[in-house]
């Protein structure tokens, strides 16, 4: 029998990250008649930092051990849980003398060519690892458990492989979009969010709260070439709309990319997340396209 929304218990994974950590507050705000937070965390320096940063809200918060690149660790996180926010990532490392190569470059050609840094990942924890092994780990489990709805954020750019994101990061949105198409095929009831970059963004990490932009939706990373400079979109917004994904039956089978306008322009989002899905008209994001990182060597077996 389907638990009543309000009772549902909700498992946010990568809840020591900068968004997994704002999804968790969001939830907590709306209250215990609302929904029942648990956060997963990958060691006790996490929930520490999480408690911190939460403060008086993380009174009598639930917060379990889990590593995604340990399948075993999950069964237990997910056991009792209705639905799952899947905010996990790999977390590059950038290549510290690639830098000097950045700098030179626009020194020595007046700011003409511009090189971007290079990044690696810990071994163990790369976007192989992390974003497709560790999240298909997480659609797994939540299946076997019973959940009834997991929402996955991933990232725009799973179009383009040329994009700085792959080409500079082993391909980290390709093996991210891989895991969607696992979440796809599970029969899991899903929703899957695209947001484009994340503010605040280094290097300036100028202030970007929530609640003040119009958002937009897209699909098939339109997003990312529009004129209207909306591929970027406030941490605390995506936040905002991963719980309203929970209450809003439209959201439910859906992909979408999410966006925003600047701060103080356009019809700020209040909460209208079916409003919102509307302007894709019944749209959602293909997933057509060449074969994806492993996919060919997989087929082959």
């Amino acid at each position: 029998m389907r638990v009543p929304l309000h009772h549902w218990k909700v498992l946010v994974t990568g809840a020591g990250g900068k968004t997994g950590s704002i999804v968790v507050r969001k939830l907590l705000e709306r209250g215990k008649d609302a929904f029942l937070p648990v956060a997963m965390v990958r060691s006790k320096e996490s929930e520490e930092s999480l408690r911190t940063n939460l403060g008086a809200l993380a009174e009598g918060l639930e917060v379990v051990m889990g590593d995604v690149t340990q399948p075993d660790s999950l069964k237990t996180a997910m056991q009792g849980v209705q639905a799952v926010i899947v905010v996990t990532s790999a977390m590059p490392q950038i290549d510290k003398l690639s830098l000097t190569g950045v700098i030179l470059t626009k020194l020595f050609t007046f700011g003409m060519v511009s090189l971007k840094p290079s990044f690696w990942f810990d071994e163990g924890k790369t976007p192989q690892d992390v974003d497709f092994k560790g999240q298909v780990a997480q659609i797994d489990a939540a299946k076997a458990e019973g959940i009834k709805q997991i929402v996955l954020v991933s990232s725009m750019g799973g179009t383009k492989p040329d994009h700085f994101l792959n080409t500079n990061m082993d391909n980290i949105v390709l093996w991210k979009r891989r895991a969607e198409k696992h979440l796809l095929a599970s029969g899991v009831p899903y929703t899957i969010v695209h947001p484009g970059g994340l503010l605040p963004h280094p290097p300036s990490n100028e202030p970007a709260p929530g609640g003040k932009r119009q958002l937009y939706v897209g699909v098939n990373d339109a997003m990312m070439d529009d004129e209207r400079g909306i591929n970027q979109v406030p941490r605390e917004d995506v936040g905002e709309v991963c719980v309203n994904c929970l209450t809003e039956p439209a959201a439910l089978g859906r992909s979408f990319d999410l966006g925003s306008g600047k701060e103080g322009e356009g019809v700020v989002y209040a909460g209208d997340l079916k409003g919102l899905l509307a302007a894709l008209e019944g749209k959602s994001c293909s997933y057509d396209g060449p074969a994806l990182p492993g996919e060919e060597e997989q087929a082959q077996q």
